[in-house]
């Protein structure tokens, strides 16, 4: 019977993993050595071994980081798989079945892992026909990764709830987890921490507890935010959330380093409205001009015009014309002092830039109405940030402050504790070289512990894409040594690494002395070498080759015009030219022999 295991909970919800072909498979995370990829930085690059036996089918841990859960339970040994069992994979959730009918066996899955939903129609004609011509070839459709959706036709109608988005909306500001927007129902209650299997909304944040906070929302839209006995608390607009609570759109919520707000689509937005200051219109005169014209000439004729008196009427008009004149020009003015009102408003950002100049991974938001001020990135040590608080308190304009701001020391001084607790990473240490910027760096002795270690960083550390990786392999740098020291003919010369140091000794050909200073240059540039002792003596031809007198017993040796033309070596005898266990003699001395292979030089002592 064919079985599979389909995805009930996770990102890769609705995949199923058939296992009808072949007898051994692999799930991970890197598509190289997988046969099932999973896309999840919490899985390893190998996380587990499927096998078919007789008996059914097996399931085997690989991952030491992060292992298999098989309903609830962690296994050493592989586990014989039951129909029903939950097999959970990272912040994946699997369900193992063996039904045999293949819509019959995808339309169950998907009555159990979607139940809420309608009932997926019954598979159309052309499906029918499809599903009698395989059993008709002898067997069902191979597939060996599918959906439980590809033989159902999607329902005649969505329900209306999953057309219409949220109406609240969970906003991340800040924190490994920054830009993610998650909805909200109303009627409901979400646990918020870092553990995927009791939490409804899940922070990677490692300032965050397992369950960290509670929030409920209920039918009238009311949120309530209550804290879950938190390790470093709740903070609502700064303040420490002491017993339960109702928040609003506008309250900063703060969970360790990651701070968010809850947003209302439903919500009416707000306009500022600026009344129009009426214009001034003054007493008007009520007397028409034929009224003024014929008093004007009522007057006596003789009468000098200096001396005739105005009528209090046209001093009213003369004086209600001067009040409109300068009520305008007033207003005329006051639109250059509303114009240097609005270059004082952006005096506060020059400021707070000036301030912040020595910190330049820190950013800020200013609201000039309230006077507050918002921070987020990195600093290098606690005394940099306390000096940077300082700073911004002396700014008068600064009402409050909320900030996010993250202290590297703080960080690689805890990551370094876990790493020297394990014998094979003591070697291994994390620092920063500049604030937002992570280097590790150190020795370890195999490939293994450097994939570990990665491994472990790439599931623990907060700040994965500012980590910079600088470790070296001990066992790869006295591989790449040892070649360069053959590939220029001093073979002869020994060494050892400790610590990134590089400790020559031995002896070589005083002829190649130009050389082997050539060769010291090289190693003191090469990557992983951080200092290099030479102890290395030259010495001539002779002197320089490997000593190897112990492994053979010279009896006797003869001489042919003045030259050294045989000897016997263990019981036989050999002249120059002949191979002794693959070395090459070159000379016979009266006291020394002298044999080469693979561009090493060795020699036999005798008297």
């Amino acid at each position: 019977m064919p079985a599979h295991l389909i995805v009930k909970e996770g990102p890769h919800r609705g995949l199923i993993l058939n296992f009808e072909e072949g007898e051994d498979w692999v799930i991970g995370r890197d598509p190289d050595v997988a046969d099932f990829v999973i896309e999840d930085s919490t899985v390893s690059r190998q996380h587990a071994r499927i096998t078919k036996q007789p008996q059914g089918i097996f399931l085997q841990n690989l991952s030491q980081t992060n292992p298999v859960l098989i309903n609830g339970q962690e296994h050493d040994e592989r586990v014989l798989l039951q129909e029903g069992d939950s097999v959970q994979i990272g912040h994946t959730t699997f369900l193992f079945s063996t039904e045999e009918n293949s819509v019959t066996k995808k339309k169950k899955a998907y009555d159990e892992v979607f139940g809420d939903l309608e009932e997926p129609p019954p598979p159309s004609r052309v499906e029918e026909e499809k599903e009698k011509e395989l059993q008709a070839m002898g067997g069902e459709e191979n597939t060996a990764y599918d959906t439980i959706f590809e033989d159902v036709e999607a329902p005649a109608e969505i329900p209306y709830n999953l057309l219409q988005p949220a109406t609240l909306l969970l906003k991340v500001l800040s924190g490994p987890n920054a830009g993610a927007e998650i909805g909200i129902e109303k009627g409901r209650t979400y646990v918020i921490g870092k553990d995927p299997n009791t939490c409804d909304i899940v922070f990677q944040d490692l300032s965050v507890s397992r369950n960290h906070a509670r929030l409920s929302v209920s039918l009238d839209g009311e949120i309530e935010l209550e804290d879950l006995g938190s390790k470093n608390g709740t903070l609502v607009n700064g303040q420490i959330l002491g017993e339960k609570m109702i928040i609003t759109p506008q309250d900063l919520i703060s969970l360790g380093t990651t701070v968010f707000l809850v947003i209302d689509r439903e919500a009416p937005q707000e306009t500022l409205y600026s009344p129009m200051i009426p214009s001034y219109e003054g007493p008007r005169s009520t007397e028409s001009p034929m009224e003024v014209l014929q008093e004007a000439a009522a007057l006596p004729r003789d009468m000098d015009w200096k001396k005739k008196p105005l009528p209090t009427k046209h001093l009213v008009l003369a004086a209600s014309f001067a009040l409109t004149t300068l009520i305008v020009a007033v207003s005329f003015f006051s639109l250059f002092k509303s114009e240097s009102i609005e270059l004082v408003q952006k005096e506060p950002a020059g400021k707070i830039k000036d301030a912040l100049a020595q910190n330049k991974d820190v950013q800020f938001s200013f609201n000039p109405a309230s006077g507050k001020l918002f921070l987020v990135g990195h600093v290098l040590t606690a005394v940099e940030y306390q000096e940077m608080v300082f700073k911004l308190q002396q700014i008068a304009f600064i009402q409050s402050m909320e900030n996010t701001v993250v202290i590297d020391e703080f960080v690689w001084k805890s990551v370094n504790d876990v790493l020297n607790s394990y014998t094979a990473w003591r070697g291994i240490s994390i620092h920063s070289p500049k604030a937002g910027r992570f280097s590790v760096n150190g020795y370890v002795q195999t490939a293994q512990d450097a994939i570990s270690l990665w491994e472990y960083l790439t599931v623990n550390f907060p700040y994965l894409d500012r980590l910079e990786n600088h470790i070296v392999v001990e066992d790869t740098l006295m591989i790449e040594v040892q070649s360069m020291l053959v590939a220029k003919g001093f073979g002869a010369v020994s060494f050892q690494i400790a610590g990134g140091q590089l400790v020559l000794s031995g002896g070589y050909n005083s002829k190649m002395e130009t050389e082997y200073d050539e060769l010291l240059k090289a190693f003191h540039v090469t990557p992983g070498i951080s200092s290099v002792k030479n102890l290395a003596i030259a010495s001539s031809v002779n002197a320089a080759g490997v000593n190897i007198t112990e492994q053979y017993q010279v009896s006797g040796s003869s001489v042919y015009e003045g030259h050294g033309f045989s000897a016997i070596l263990n019981g036989k005898i050999y002249t120059v030219g002949d191979l002794v266990d693959g070395m090459e003699i070159t000379s016979i001395d009266r006291t020394m022999i002298l044999l080469e292979k693979d561009g090493l030089k060795y020699r036999i002592d005798y008297r």
